[in-house]
């Protein structure tokens, strides 16, 4: 899981948490899905999250290592800092916006 995280933040640098927290919106509801992440989901209940076109994707076994993934990103990222995926995620969107501005001087928000 943690190879596949640090994947995402080498490949997809400033869109990291995107990815990140698309995967954590594909893995609460195993449904397919379509977008910043692919989710492929197989009759034996085993899932497949891709992350764009290169990646070779995170196998999950079936519904207890989907939590145990959703459970794993939640440590990793909210720790005791964030009350959740949501907040996570809108800290660091006003993270790269205020990146933004301060590189090319204004953002449209």
């Amino acid at each position: 899981m943690d190879e596949w995280l640090n994947w995402i933040h080498r490949h997809h640098d400033e869109f990291d948490y995107r990815y990140i927290y698309f995967a954590y919106l594909a893995a609460r509801v195993p449904e397919p899905r379509h977008g910043e992440i692919t989710m492929t989901v197989n009759s034996d209940g085993s899932c497949l999250l891709r992350a764009g076109s290169h990646d070779r994707g995170l196998f999950l076994a079936g519904d207890r290592e989907r939590v145990r993934f959703v459970e794993r990103l939640e440590r990793r990222y909210c720790g005791d800092r964030y009350p959740s995926m949501r907040a996570w995620e809108a800290a660091q969107h006003e993270d790269f916006l205020e990146e933004v501005q301060w590189r090319f001087g204004s953002a449209s928000r």
